[in-house]
C-alpha cells in the first residue's frame, strides 16, 4: 500500500504576508537602478543641496530667524529623491535625445524625466556673496561667509560657514529732508515712525519706512511724491556696534515732489465700458459739485456720489483715493472701478479726476447641481437655483432669490440602516448697501460700507419614517465694517416660527418618554434679536502692520461674541394684562423666551514658512426663563464632527456623562437625533504643515463637551456642575490631510477617541486600549471625516 500523498497549502494570512513583502522588495530593486549616476562623466557629481554652519564668539540670539532669511539664497534646488534614487534624472537620460517633437520619447523626458543638477550648475563663490550681503542687510556688520564642498560616490553637498558677529543696532534717527516745505506732515513722520533707538539695523525696515512716508506724503496732497526720492544714509562708525541713520532726499528731484495738489473736477461715467472706450458727454448732470455722465440714467446719480470720497475742491489725500475704490467696489453691481488722475488745464497745481465704473450684468441666473456633505453625515445630492438682480431701484440694491432642494442620507458605520431626508427651501434677500434708518446716516469716513438686509426665508425637510420638520424666518439687521478687521452684525429683528408634523408613532413615543426632547421640538416662535462683534487680524492693513517687516508678523488671530435674545419684548407686552397664563401665546402658539452668549477665540501662529499652529477655544451659554423651560431644539449646543470633536460621530457628544448609545431604556433607533445642550465647552489644537506643493497634512487634538442647566432624568449626567465639567470632557486626537484648489480646500481628517467621558470615572482615559490591528477597534473608534475648508 502507497503512502499517502502529503498536499501543502499556504494559508491566506501567509499568502497576503508574502505578497506584502515581496512586492515592496521588487520595488526597491526597480528603484535602486533609477540613481542615474551610472549616466554621469568621470569628473561629474550631483548636487545635493547645501547646509548653513553658524559660528560665533559667545551667544547671538535670532540665528534661527535668520538662517530662514537666507535659505532662498541657496541655489540651485537639486533634484527630488526618492530613497536616494533620482527617479526623474534616470527617465531624463534613459530617453536620450527625442526625434520628434512628440511622442513616447518626448514625453518620457519632458514629461516624467527632470534635467539633472549638477555641482557645475552651483556657483557657490557667488552664493557666499550673495549670503553675506543678506547678514549685513540684517545689521551683522563684518560677518563673513565662506564655503566647503564636500563630495562622495558622486555626490556633492556645499556647507556655507557664517562667522556670525554681533548686530549693529541704531543709535540716531534723523529725516533731515523734514524742512519747511513739509511741516504739515513732519509730525505724522516722526511719530509714526518704524524705527525706533536700539533696534537691530535691517535694510528691509528702512525699505518699508520709505514706503510709509511715502503713503504719509500722499495722504498730505503730494501726488507725486516718491520715495525713490528718499535715500538713507548709515553711519557705523558712531559708536561701539552702533549706527546713525540719516534720511535725505537726492540731490536732484522734480520740483512737482514739493507741490501740494488739489482735486479739481470729478467726473463721473457709471456706464463706462472697456470695449468701446469713447466718453460722450451729451447727457451731464451736476450733483454736488460732481459732473456725473450717465446717457442710460441706469443709477440714481446721488447713490454713486454719495459713496465717493474724493470731494472737488479738496486737498488730494491718497486714503480717500483708495477708500473711494473700495467702496465702489463694495456696492457689488461694478465689474471694474478705476480712477484716473491729471494735472488740470486751468491751474498747474490742480488734479482733474475722471471715475470710470463699468457694470456687471443687471440680471443673471445660476443654476448649480452639488454633492452635499454635512457635519451629521448626511450626504447626497442637491440642486440650487438662483436669481439675482444688483440694481432693483436704480441704487445699486441687490435682490435675490434662492430655490433649493436635496435629498440626503445618513452614513453612519456605528447604525444600522441608513436614515433618509427630504428638503426644499426658498429665501428672499434684499441687500442695500447703506443703512435704512428712520434717521439717515452718513459717512465718508469708513473704507466699507455697510450693508441693510432684508430676508424672508422657508425651509421644508421630511425625515422619513419619523416627522416633517417647516421653519419660516424673517429677519432684518446691518452688517458694517468698522475697520479692515472689525466687523459688527446687528439684527434687531429675527423672527422664526417652527412647526412639526406627519410625526410617525416611534418618534412620538421618543417625545413622550422625553419631556425635554418634546419641549425643545414643540411648534413655537422664536422672536428676537442677535448682535455679533467680528475681529479677525489676519485682514490687517493698517499703516503699521502693512509697513512692518514680514517676520515681525508671526501670530493673528480670530474672534466672534455674539449675544442673542428672544421673547423678552413680546413677554414684557404681554405681562401688562396680569395674565397668569404659561406658556403665553402668540397667534395660537407658544413663544421662545431665553438668551443665549457665546465666544468662539481662535489663535494662529507662525513656526516657519511651512507650518502653522492653530488653536481655538469655544464658550457658548444658553438659558430659557419665562415662558419657555428649554432652549429650541435648533438653537442649543452640539459636540461632535468634522468643525467639531472629530474623533467623535457628529452631534453624538454628552450632554455630559450621558450617551444615547449605550442607553438600554431606549428602544427605538435615536442616532438620527442630535444630542442638544445649553452649555458648550470646546478647544482644539491643530498643528498644519506643508506636504508637497498643494498637499498639506495636519496633527490634531480636540477635547469638549456640552451640558444642561437642569437635570434630564431621560438622560442621567446630563447636567453642568462647577466642580465635575472638568472631568466629563470628551478628547480625541487624528491626522488629516488637505488639499488646496486655491479658491477652496478639499479636507480628509481620520480621528480617534483617547478620553469617552460616558465611562466610569477612573476608566475615562483609553489610551490602553487603542489597537489599530483590530478590526473591531477601528470600526467603533476610528472617525473619518470628509469636508470642504479648515475646521477652524
Amino acid at each position: 500500500m502507497k503512502p499517502p500523498i502529503k498536499r501543502y497549502r499556504f494559508s491566506s494570512s501567509i499568502l497576503i504576508i508574502l505578497k506584502r513583502i515581496i512586492k515592496p522588495a521588487l520595488i526597491l530593486v526597480l528603484i535602486s537602478g533609477c540613481t542615474a549616476t551610472k549616466f554621469l562623466k568621470e569628473n561629474e557629481s550631483f548636487y545635493t543641496g547645501a547646509k548653513i554652519k553658524f559660528q560665533s564668539e559667545g551667544k547671538i540670539s535670532g540665528q534661527k530667524r535668520l538662517e530662514t532669511k537666507l535659505e532662498p539664497y541657496l541655489l540651485p534646488k537639486p533634484n527630488g529623491t526618492v530613497l536616494g534614487s533620482r527617479p526623474g534624472v534616470w527617465f531624463y537620460y534613459v530617453a536620450g535625445t527625442p526625434k520628434k517633437k512628440k511622442g513616447l520619447r518626448n514625453f518620457v523626458k519632458n514629461k516624467l524625466g527632470k534635467p539633472p543638477v549638477l555641482l557645475t550648475d552651483a556657483a557657490p563663490k557667488k552664493t557666499a556673496t550673495a549670503l553675506q550681503a543678506e547678514i549685513n542687510n540684517n545689521g551683522y556688520f563684518r560677518s563673513t561667509v565662506s564655503y566647503e564642498i564636500k563630495t562622495k560616490r558622486k555626490k556633492s553637498t556645499i556647507l556655507y560657514t557664517v562667522n556670525l558677529q554681533r548686530p549693529y543696532r541704531l543709535r540716531n534717527i534723523d529725516y533731515d529732508f523734514l524742512d519747511t516745505t513739509y511741516l504739515n506732515f513732519s509730525r505724522a513722520v516722526i511719530n509714526g515712525s518704524l524705527l525706533k533707538e536700539k533696534q537691530r539695523y535691517q535694510l528691509e525696515r528702512l525699505q518699508k519706512d520709505q514706503e510709509r512716508i511715502e503713503e504719509v506724503a500722499k495722504n498730505n496732497g503730494y501726488y507725486y511724491f516718491d520715495d525713490r526720492y528718499l535715500l538713507f544714509d548709515a553711519d557705523s562708525s558712531a559708536g561701539k556696534r552702533e549706527v546713525d541713520i540719516t534720511l535725505n532726499f537726492e540731490r536732484k528731484i522734480p520740483p512737482k515732489i514739493t507741490r501740494v495738489y488739489k482735486v479739481r473736477n470729478i467726473t463721473v461715467f457709471p456706464n463706462y465700458n472697456l470695449v468701446d472706450s469713447t466718453t460722450t458727454v451729451s447727457d451731464t448732470l451736476m450733483v454736488d459739485g460732481f459732473k456725473y455722465v450717465d446717457n442710460g440714467k441706469t443709477f440714481r446719480p446721488k447713490i454713486i456720489t454719495n459713496v465717493i470720497n474724493v470731494i472737488p475742491d479738496s486737498v488730494y489725500r491718497r486714503i480717500n483715493h483708495e477708500y473711494t475704490l473700495s467702496r465702489l467696489m463694495s456696492l457689488k453691481t461694478f465689474k471694474f472701478v478705476n480712477i484716473k488722475f491729471t494735472e488740470s488745464k486751468e491751474d498747474s497745481s490742480s488734479l482733474d479726476a475722471n471715475i470710470y465704473l463699468t457694470p456687471l450684468l443687471k440680471k443673471s441666473i445660476r443654476f448649480q447641481v452639488e454633492g452635499v456633505s454635512k457635519s451629521n453625515n448626511f450626504v447626497g445630492p442637491g440642486v440650487e437655483l438662483t436669481f439675482t438682480n444688483r440694481n432693483l431701484f436704480r441704487g445699486a440694491e441687490m435682490l435675490q432669490l434662492k430655490l433649493n432642494t436635496a435629498y440626503e442620507t445618513q452614513i453612519s458605520r456605528q447604525q444600522s440602516g441608513a436614515l433618509n431626508s427630504f428638503e426644499y427651501g426658498t429665501s428672499i434677500g434684499l441687500y442695500f448697501p447703506r443703512f435704512i434708518t428712520p434717521i439717515p446716516i452718513r459717512s465718508r469716513s469708513t473704507k466699507y460700507l455697510p450693508q441693510t438686509q432684508f430676508k424672508v426665508t422657508y425651509n421644508f425637510q421630511e425625515r422619513l419614517r419619523y416627522y416633517r420638520l417647516a421653519s419660516f424666518n424673517v429677519s432684518a439687521g446691518y452688517i458694517w465694517r468698522e475697520t479692515t478687521y472689525r466687523t459688527h452684525e446687528l439684527f434687531p429683528a429675527d423672527v422664526s416660527y417652527v412647526k412639526k408634523s406627519k410625526i410617525s408613532a416611534e418618534f412620538d413615543s421618543l417625545l413622550r418618554n422625553n419631556p425635554t426632547l418634546a419641549n425643545s421640538f414643540q411648534n413655537q416662535f422664536i422672536i428676537g434679536s442677535r448682535y455679533s462683534f467680528i475681529i479677525n487680524t489676519q485682514l490687517r492693513e493698517d499703516i503699521v502692520t502693512k509697513y512692518e517687516p514680514r517676520d515681525s508678523r508671526k501670530s493673528n488671530f480670530y474672534f466672534n461674541g455674539t449675544i442673542d435674545l428672544s421673547g423678552n419684548i413680546v413677554n414684557a407686552i404681554q405681562r401688562l394684562d396680569k395674565s397668569e397664563e404659561k406658556p403665553k401665546e402668540v397667534m395660537g402658539s407658544p413663544y421662545s423666551q431665553y438668551m443665549i452668549l457665546s465666544s468662539d477665540f481662535r489663535y494662529y501662529y507662525q513656526l516657519g514658512k511651512k507650518s502653522k499652529l492653530a488653536t481655538r477655544l469655544f464658550v457658548g451659554v444658553g438659558h430659557a426663563y419665562g415662558n419657555s423651560d428649554n432652549l429650541p431644539y435648533i438653537k442649543q449646543f452640539a459636540s461632535g464632527g468634522s468643525n467639531s470633536l472629530r474623533a467623535f460621530p457628529a452631534r453624538s457628544v454628552g450632554p455630559g456623562i450621558y450617551n444615547v448609545r449605550t442607553d438600554t431604556t431606549i428602544k427605538t433607533n435615536t442616532y438620527f437625533i442630535d444630542q442638544r445642550g445649553d452649555i458648550k465647552l470646546e478647544a482644539s489644537v491643530e498643528y498644519r504643515f506643508d506636504i508637497y506643493k498643494a498637499l498639506k497634512g495636519a496633527l490634531f487634538a480636540d477635547a469638549g463637551n456640552i451640558w444642561l442647566w437642569n437635570e434630564d432624568t431621560s438622560r442621567p449626567g446630563s447636567k453642568f456642575k462647577k466642580d465635575q465639567f472638568m472631568s466629563e470632557l470628551a478628547a480625541g486626537t487624528g491626522v488629516g490631510i488637505r488639499y488646496d484648489f486655491n479658491f477652496f480646500i478639499l479636507r480628509l481628517d481620520v480621528a480617534f477617541p483617547i478620553r469617552k467621558p460616558y465611562l466610569e470615572e477612573n476608566e475615562r482615559w483609553v489610551f490602553d486600549e487603542i489597537d489599530f490591528g483590530s478590526k473591531d477597534w477601528r470600526k467603533q473608534n476610528l472617525i473619518f471625516n470628509i469636508a470642504i475648508g479648515y475646521p477652524f
